[in-house]
């Protein structure tokens, strides 16, 4: 797909993100090594001075807060990404059938969601020369889910947004299908297209290491369990 390698080739000519991106990389994975392996860091050096670290707790605190403040940071040269791959995965998306199919004999049957949410205006109108019509899925918070039609006309200067809740208006089930179909779409994203990874990783990764410092404890008994220490 055009788009995506263009997508791709953006956020790899992206110093800002990159930047960004490796710095929150080499600390998250700094605590990770901390948590896994119960290491500890006397000194630092900083070019200038030494380091030395008596009170290691307090330095696992550092590193969380500076996860923190790094995955903020990467997020706002991130921001920009994110919209355009939230654009990719649901125009993919609303390519199923169940949302959207045209019967290939009579480009009048339209069929799925889209079609059963649509406007009668837009029914009776979006063959029309100088009518446009464009759709698109919207996700909310708490899992509300919607297909959003924009329509009018050139020539009149209309211009309509009807925002259809897809569990209000289709009912459990439909929305239940909705979310399976997605969650399918966006399993996908992250083999087929290795942008998806490149943008969210170092999330992943961020949040993984602060919950090996809060749930240290846990990590090492799992730790254990699966590499007994024999003792001797």
């Amino acid at each position: 797909m055009k788009i995506s390698s263009e997508l791709t080739q953006a956020i790899d000519n992206d110093t800002g993100l990159q930047s960004k991106r490796k710095l929150l990389t080499v600390v998250s994975l700094t605590l990770l090594a901390l948590s896994f392996s119960g290491a500890t860091i006397d000194e630092a050096n900083t070019f200038i001075f030494k380091i030395k670290f008596a009170n290691q707790n307090g330095l696992g605190v550092l590193l969380v807060l500076s996860i923190i403040f790094l995955m903020i940071r990467y997020y706002n040269y991130a921001k920009t990404y994110h919209d355009k791959l939230y654009s990719l995965w649901t125009k993919r998306l609303l390519t199923h059938s169940f949302f959207f199919c045209q019967n290939p004999y009579e480009s009048e049957d339209v069929y799925g969601l889209v079609a059963d949410s649509s406007a009668e205006e837009i029914s009776a109108r979006y063959r029309e020369e100088h009518f446009y019509w464009s759709y698109t899925y919207k996700c909310k918070w708490v899992f509300r889910r919607y297909i959003v039609h924009s329509w009018g006309s050139n020539q009149d200067n209309e211009d309509n947004v009807d925002s259809i809740n897809i569990f209000t208006k289709f009912g459990a089930l439909a929305y239940l299908k909705a979310l399976y179909l997605e969650a399918i779409e966006q399993g996908k994203s992250f083999f087929t297209h290795r942008e998806n990874l490149d943008i969210l990783a170092p999330y992943m990764l961020g949040c993984l290491a602060i919950a090996s410092y809060y749930f240290n404890t846990e990590l090492m008994n799992l730790l254990n369990f699966i590499s007994p220490q024999t003792s001797k």
